[in-house]
This record gives structure tokens, C-alpha cells and sequence, in this order.
């Protein structure tokens, strides 16, 4: 993708005095910004480039490098190129960036954003069993104290209702409005839900440490598609199902529903690459 095809959107200077949730996602000791957080970002940007259009989703959205915090602060801008329209929606391409390396531009992320101006009705959803209850592998408390790495304000797995070699259905709390992770948030609400998306990829972890003995963490996923311009202020309950697995790597649907068991939103073609030796990396520190 040519650096002249995208405009700046916004600049955000990262740390965790600006961004005290990242104390609650560190990985061997430093603050990582979350895949969903980043997701957030890379829509604002898409949206930033065309006032009054809705975020329908995202696609070929990619984790290239993580944005990782050692002592400095990190300037990261959010860019996005001019939108394309595509039949009934409109496409607009999302990167963000952090400086040159190399001679080269640092991507950290980069996705095809989807845009519409009237959000299509959600498809029906098909239980075939996600919900009827297994049995209990895992309390909350052991999963976010063994398997997870995830500090308390993102731990977002309300309930774990079924747990097998298909796949996974829990239950996850809404985020709290943007002001209570950052300071100075780009929006006052939230375009899709940081918090249940980076739940669903908690789930991800748990099912891979329970069936492969690995915990694993994000790198891509193939399509993202919301159909409400916000998820319900009381969480959602989430399906993964899995579509395949090998020795490195899981691939699996997330599907979101509301109280009523309506489909909110789907992300299809997600990826999480697992290795034994992110078990050190995941180890909390103490009083997280």
C-alpha cells in the first residue's frame, strides 16, 4: 500500500499514564496495547475519513508488529486513505503507524474498513447446541489466575457456559466508557466494544491451553461485521467455533449476541498463533 494513498487521521501519544488500562495487559513485564484496542483505533480512523457513515466492519484486518511500552512514551498516528465505493458500502484502507525503522515506515496494524450510511439487518443465528452446558473445567478466578495474563479491568469472561473440541460459548461484560481506559479519548462512546473483543480472544486462550496444552495470542482475522452502531450496555454472550487447528495455530468464528440471542456482530477467520514459550510471558505481575 503507497504511503501517499493515506492521511494522517489523529495522533495519540501512548503511555500508561494516558492509557491506564494498559497496566491490566502486560506481557513479560511491559504494557502492550491490546489487538482490540487497536481495532478501536483503526476504525476511528476509517470513520474520521468520512463524517456521517457507520461502521459496518472490517476486513483483513492484521496485527503486523505489537505496540509494545518499555520507559518512553509512543506516538502512534492513525491513518486512513480516501473511500472507495463498493456497491452498497464503501471501503476505506486503515493503517497504524509509529515512526521509521530501517528507512522504512513501522506498521502496526493495517485493515480494509467497511462503511455504510444504513447497517443491514443481522443474519439469524443457529444455536445447534452452544449454549447446553458442559461441564465445569475452569472457575474465573483459575482461568485469571493460571491461563490468563489479563489484569482486572479486562477481565471481561463473565461466565463460561460450554467448553469442548468445537469450540466455546461464555458470557462477557460491555467496556466502560472510553474516559475510564484513556485520557483524552478520540470518541466519548465506543464504535464497536474493546472489551468484549478482547474477551472473545481471551477465549481463544483458554481454549487453546484446555485442548493443546498452548495459550496463544491474535494475529489476524479475515472478516469483522457489526450490525448496531453499539453493543448492548449489558455485554453479549459469545460463540467461538473452531474451524481449524494445527500445532502453531488456531482459527476459529466469534459470534455476539444480545440478551435475546440476536446476532450484534461476527468476526470470521480469526487467527491466534500458540507457543509454549508465551506461558513465562503471560505471568501477571503482582497486584494486577
Amino acid at each position: 500500500m503507497p504511503d501517499a494513498a493515506l492521511n494522517l487521521a489523529a495522533r495519540r501519544e501512548i503511555d500508561v499514564e494516558r492509557v491506564p488500562v494498559l497496566q491490566a495487559h502486560q506481557l513479560n513485564g511491559r504494557p502492550v496495547v491490546p489487538f482490540a484496542l487497536i481495532t478501536e483505533w483503526l476504525a476511528h480512523s476509517a470513520l474520521h475519513a468520512t463524517p456521517g457513515l457507520t461502521l459496518h466492519g472490517m476486513d483483513d484486518l492484521r496485527l503486523c508488529k505489537g505496540i509494545i511500552l518499555d520507559q518512553d512514551r509512543k506516538m502512534i498516528r492513525l491513518m486512513a486513505g480516501n473511500p472507495r465505493r463498493n456497491g452498497q458500502v464503501y471501503e476505506v484502507d486503515v493503517e497504524i503507524r509509529n515512526g521509521v525503522q530501517d528507512g522504512l515506515e513501522v506498521i502496526h496494524s493495517r485493515a480494509k474498513a467497511i462503511l455504510t450510511d444504513r447497517l443491514p439487518a443481522a443474519p439469524a443465528f443457529t444455536e445447534n447446541g452452544h449454549f447446553k452446558e458442559g461441564p465445569g473445567r475452569y472457575s474465573l478466578d483459575e482461568i485469571y489466575s493460571r491461563i490468563l495474563f489479563h489484569g482486572k479491568d479486562l477481565r471481561g469472561i463473565k461466565q463460561i457456559i460450554r467448553l469442548s473440541s468445537e469450540g466455546m460459548t461464555c458470557l462477557l461484560s460491555a467496556a466502560p466508557t472510553p474516559e475510564r481506559w484513556m485520557a483524552d479519548p478520540l470518541r466519548s462512546r465506543w464504535i464497536a466494544d474493546p472489551l468484549v473483543l478482547d474477551s472473545a480472544f481471551q477465549m481463544a486462550i483458554v481454549w487453546s491451553h484446555d485442548q493443546k496444552g498452548k495459550v496463544c495470542l491474535p494475529s489476524y482475522a479475515a472478516a469483522y461485521r457489526q450490525y448496531r452502531d453499539r453493543f448492548p450496555a449489558e455485554g453479549v454472550s459469545a460463540v467461538m467455533e473452531i474451524k481449524a487447528v494445527t500445532d502453531r495455530k488456531v482459527v476459529g468464528d466469534f459470534t455476539f449476541l444480545d440478551a435475546g440471542k440476536r446476532i450484534v456482530a461476527r468476526l470470521e477467520g480469526y487467527e491466534a498463533v500458540m507457543d509454549t514459550a508465551l506461558s513465562d510471558a503471560f505471568r501477571p505481575p503482582a497486584n494486577n
